[in-house]
């Protein structure tokens, strides 16, 4: 008897080892020896998480019924490399899949190894930076030059500082004069959501005619994408202090922040990624009236129309692998705000929030990314917002 129970553990021990393989959509167990057509490989957290892997997953599923495909996600056990290695190839060989979708930015190093080595499977990195990402430890230079464009590879990136944009010029249209910008850790996504926060408080501030010097931003980073008391601890402070809203930008740092509204009176959020007050009403929660707006990446389309053009090759597969990094924002429906709820603003119309999307297209090539920063810091010399920054 002991032995047996021996070796159902060192069984039980190594399918751990492959990764948490999914399930299709309606709850049916994945068999990783069967064909799937299109795998997810997810980010880390939960599929069904009211955020980035569910909506990802989500553009995936609509294709794939709508085509009578197959499809399945599968989550690395870690958040290491060798993890999401594992899955991949999983995907690959066991589930011979023709087509991965695969999210986050922490993918990187592992397809810059694998993507060559599987020329017949076509991939789509979403949510990349560079090429592959190439300068892992962000310090400007790539670790061993700039890797080959494959044929196989469709990378795709969102403008966020379209959708900062938007959110920083409502919630200052919309009356709010204390804001503050709250990140996780300073990666070119976060650091693009948050520039683009304060550019849009500053032309919002200045087509309304304010004085100048009239708005205030506060801005951290974490560096972490997760809750801690900590992070509780500052937004309470902020809020205590004046702060009126706070963009809550990196993965469930928003819970802090979330604790933090709840503890006092007319505390807003602006939430990130997905639709955040959707979500949390979805849930059942009470906490859906903190979120004012969220600055939105449209997941659900754009994947599902990144895997349309997988299967049709050509032309449309051509218009996502031969950009190299594809980035998509406000002008391409990409990079967005949360539909309008009449009953989460102050004064915001309807054909505000159609402007906004406008002005966001127009001033797109202006914006300034993570490139014109150092280290993430926020940029200064702005006429109508003073930027307080605090340093880690």
């Amino acid at each position: 008897m002991k032995k047996f129970l021996a070796l159902a553990l060192a069984l039980l021990m190594a399918l751990c080892l492959f990764g948490c393989a999914g399930k299709k959509d309606g709850g049916e167990e994945t068999n990783t020896d069967t064909h799937y057509d299109v795998v997810f490989l997810a980010d880390l957290g939960s599929i069904y998480d009211g955020g980035f892997n569910e909506h990802s997953f989500y553009g995936i599923r609509d294709y794939c019924e709508e085509k009578g495909l197959s499809y399945t996600y599968l989550q690395p056990a870690g958040s290491d490399d060798e993890s999401r290695k594992t899955i991949f190839e999983q995907a690959v060989n066991q589930m011979t899949a023709d087509v991965l979708v695969a999210v986050g930015f922490l993918w990187d190093a592992a397809l810059v190894e694998l993507v060559p080595q599987y020329p017949n499977v076509k991939v789509i990195f979403v949510d990349a930076d560079d090429l592959y990402n190439a300068d892992l430890d962000y310090d400007g230079e790539y670790d061993d030059g700039i890797p080959e464009h494959q044929d196989n590879l469709a990378m795709i990136t969102f403008a966020e500082q379209d959708c900062g944009f938007m959110a920083g010029y409502a919630v200052v249209k919309d009356g709010y004069r204390k804001l503050a910008f709250l990140g996780g850790m300073a990666v070119p996504a976060v650091v693009r959501f948050g520039y683009g926060f304060v550019e849009g408080a500053e032309a919002a501030a200045k087509d309304l005619g304010l004085e100048e010097g009239s708005l205030e931003c506060k801005y951290f980073y974490t560096g972490t994408f997760d809750a801690s008391p900590d992070i509780v601890t500052r937004a309470s402070e902020w809020y205590t202090n004046g702060t009126e809203i706070i963009f809550s930008c990196g993965g469930t740092i928003v819970n802090s922040v979330i604790q933090a509204a709840k503890d006092g009176e007319n505390r807003r959020i602006v939430g990130v990624d997905t639709d955040e007050y959707f979500t949390r009403a979805a849930t059942g929660t009470e906490n859906e009236p903190l979120f004012v707006t969220s600055a939105m990446k449209e997941l659900e389309t754009t994947i599902y129309n990144a895997v349309k053009a997988a299967y049709a090759g050509g032309a449309d597969w051509d218009f996502y692998n031969k950009a190299g990094l594809l980035r998509m924002g406000a002008k391409e429906g990409a990079a967005i705000i949360a539909p309008y709820r009449a009953e989460n603003w102050n004064v915001l119309t309807e054909d505000d929030y159609k402007a906004i999307t406008e002005s966001a297209i127009l001033v797109h090539d202006s914006l300034p990314t993570e490139a014109d920063g150092v280290n993430g810091a926020p940029l200064q010399g702005y006429k109508y917002v003073t930027v307080t920054y605090f340093e880690q």
